[in-house]
């Protein structure tokens, strides 16, 4: 089964240099919360992707955890982009953070 539903990231090295933040950590991180929820790392590259299992709680998930990176204090301090993939549709999530930070707040 392909999967019709992924969060696809890409990182600045200057950025998080510049916040003092490390790729390796910030991967370890986001793929140690994908891990939990028992979603699927399908490129650990330039682009770190996670697809869905065809479980139906993958879509709650995903978006769990997207939002648990939005509330951090650190994501949007490294992240160049990161993509909410569902059917081919995508969704710019960090175009979206300051909008959503202000709805949690």
């Amino acid at each position: 089964m392909e999967s019709t539903m992924q969060v696809r990231f890409t990182f600045d090295d200057d950025l998080m240099e510049k916040n003092g933040y490390e790729r390796e950590n910030v991967y370890y991180t986001i793929k140690k919360h994908f891990q939990q929820k028992r979603l699927k790392c399908i490129s650990e590259d330039e682009n770190l992707i996670f697809a869905d299992t065809g479980n139906e709680n993958d879509y709650g998930n995903m978006w769990v955890i997207i939002m648990g990176l939005v509330k951090s204090d650190w994501f949007d301090k490294c992240a160049s982009s990161c993509v909410f993939v569902e059917d081919g549709e995508i969704e710019d999530v960090l175009i979206q953070i300051p909008k959503l930070k202000q709805m949690m707040d």
